[in-house]
Formats: structure tokens, sequence, C-alpha cells
């Protein structure tokens, strides 16, 4: 991935919010072999008809399941995400937000139920 915004349509989300950001210079692989930077896949369910932010960048996916991966993470350290659904039913706009937390080398799933019991107040 270039730079650090979100690439909707490539399926990448941006780097995520942690103080002390992984660096891009880290060994891949310690001696023995193992992994300690690996990407974190977030699996989102939701209408298809849904606008998805991830961070605040607009992703550009429109089905229903939609994969996104994170840029290396350090394996076993969490980090978040806030993701914010938005669709319209009947004319109101519905809008729910989630802060997801991932770990590096994981995958974790995101089910947006948006009822119309969530009524953006705009």
């Amino acid at each position: 991935m270039t730079g650090h915004g979100c690439a909707g349509c490539a399926g990448e989300a941006p780097p995520p919010k942690k103080k002390d950001m992984p660096g891009k210079d880290k060994k891949k692989k310690k001696d023995k072999g193992e992994e300690i930077d690996a990407p974190a896949v977030i699996q989102v369910t939701l209408p298809a008809d849904a606008r998805l932010t991830v961070d605040g960048y607009l992703t550009t996916s429109t089905s229903s399941n939609r994969t996104f991966v994170t840029p290396a993470l350090p394996v076993g350290e969490t980090f978040q995400y806030t993701l914010r659904a938005e669709v319209v039913r009947d004319g109101r706009t519905v809008v729910e937000t989630q802060v997801v937390t991932v770990r590096g080398g994981e995958e974790t799933s995101v089910p947006f139920n948006l009822s119309s019991d969530i009524i953006a107040a705009r």
C-alpha cells in the first residue's frame, strides 16, 4: 500500500490509531522464523447500499460483505479503528458507529445492524 489513506476499493484500511505506530523498517521475522508483523483482517457485514467509513475515510466498496486489510501490525498488539455505516431508509438516515479492536495477524468480524432505531441526528 502506498501512503496512509483508505483504499476501500483495494480493501485496505488506513493505519490504526495507536500512540506508537509500528515502524516500516522493522524486521519481518524473528530469529526462530516467527512473524512479528502481520496485517489484521476486518470482515464487515452491512447492507450493500450502505456508505462505510474507516477512521473517517470513505470506502468505495458496495457489497454486503466487505473485507479490509490493515498495514502490517506487530502480532499480538491491539489497535483500534472507528467504522461508521450510514444508509437511508424510508427517507431517514440510519447511522451506526463501532470502535473495532484488531490485532496483527488476526481476523475480526464486524456486523452492522443499521436498524431504524438508530436515526442520525442531522
